[in-house]
């Protein structure tokens, strides 16, 4: 993958699992361009000849396929390559059906490669730097797509979102005029904790003052366990605020 702007590496890497299953799902495994300089949320556009756009239930299942990985905390494997070498192994050691190279081409004076690799779901020619494991991204989110069939251009918006809000379903409808609105669905989580429904502050404050309390008798407890979960809850807040396109704001009380 690559792009003129510095990128960031949870963006990025979640490029990388999201494109994984984008190919798993639709099988189109040429990447046209990226965007991954945002913390919070980027861009993948691929090669896609169907001259209608995915259903809802394709997009749902990319989500779904994307964050099964995450979940999974497979490894980055980053490392560098002869590139002849490595021309001649992936050109017959497919993984998930995906070469190493995608539409932008890499200049032939490059006679190194630096390559990103996920067993059997991801690899790509990529110098950026990328997570330690994909369980570090969170969660993805698919805020909707854009689909040009004179093109033959399909494009992914994402947001990186909290682990525990990545268990909700994201749907795209049009609005009045046209467009595509994304609206989120909560589904009954599969785990326990917090959950994107538990997003209002009402919630959040009078969940943290029951952390707190709870663990005021153990000030290891308070430093470590509690504050782990506060962050957790925090984190749900902010993600949800950069989802819904608005800014968290916190009113005192005088």
């Amino acid at each position: 993958m690559s792009q003129s702007k510095p990128r960031d590496s949870t963006t990025d890497s979640a490029c990388h699992v999201l494109k994984g299953a984008i190919v798993k799902v639709l099988n189109t495994p040429i990447t046209i361009s990226v965007e991954c300089n945002n913390k919070v949320k980027g861009r993948i556009s691929v090669e896609y000849e169907h001259p209608e756009k995915p259903s809802q239930e394709l997009i749902n299942k990319i989500e779904e396929e994307a964050n099964l990985i995450i979940k999974q905390n497979l490894e980055f494997k980053t490392f560098k390559i002869d590139r002849k070498e490595a021309e001649s192994k992936y050109k017959s050691n497919l993984v998930n059906n995906t070469f190493i190279y995608d539409k932008f081409p890499v200049p032939e004076s490059v006679t190194e490669l630096s390559l990103v690799e996920l067993e059997s779901w991801n690899i790509n020619c990529c110098p950026a730097v990328h997570l330690k494991t994909t369980g570090e991204i969170g969660g993805i989110k698919i805020g909707g797509i854009n689909h040009r069939p004179a093109k033959k251009e399909l494009e992914f918006r994402f947001d990186i979102v909290a682990a525990a809000a990545a268990d909700t379903t994201t749907q795209v409808k049009p609005t009045s005029r046209g467009a595509k609105k994304a609206v989120t669905v909560v589904n009954e989580p599969t785990v326990e904790g917090p959950t994107l429904k538990d997003t209002n502050v009402q919630y959040l404050t009078q969940k943290i003052i029951k952390l707190v309390l709870d663990s005021k008798d153990n000030q290891k407890e308070l430093t470590e366990q509690t504050t782990l979960e506060i962050e957790q809850l925090l984190t749900i807040l902010k993600n949800t605020s950069y989802t819904n396109g608005s800014q968290s704001v916190i009113f005192s009380r005088k």
